[in-house]
């Protein structure tokens, strides 16, 4: 089973991420903050990491700075509310990305085509 770290500060938006990948069949773990998202993957592997960006704290592109120092194997989406080319000039070589307005299918789209 493929496994998920779901980073969002929203707790509804983290709510309703996590029961769609679940129903897809990945195993979920989810964080409201960077810190804790950390903490999550020095325990765990993850195959993708669904990361926003702005944050309360520290913000989703410090993770993705620090995932890259620490060569850990994990890809990330970048989840925003920002529009996909401020994304990807804020998170350069993620492995996608994705606007919230897009919708729920469109966001499970990117991902299984991350994870096959």
């Amino acid at each position: 089973m493929q496994k998920v770290l779901i980073v969002e500060d929203e707790d509804k938006i983290r709510s309703i991420y996590t029961t769609l990948l679940q129903d897809e069949g990945y195993e979920v773990l989810s964080s409201s903050n960077v810190s804790d998202a950390y903490d999550i993957l020095l325990n765990n592997d993850v195959d993708l990491i669904v990361l926003d960006i702005k944050m309360p704290g520290i913000e989703g592109n410090i993770l993705y700075e620090v995932l890259r120092f620490m060569r850990n194997k994990s890809r990330v989406l970048v989840a925003s509310v920002y529009s996909v080319d401020t994304q990807r000039s804020l998170i350069p070589g993620a492995s996608g990305y994705f606007d919230k307005s897009s919708g729920l299918d469109v966001l499970l789209g990117i991902i299984k085509s991350i994870l096959t």
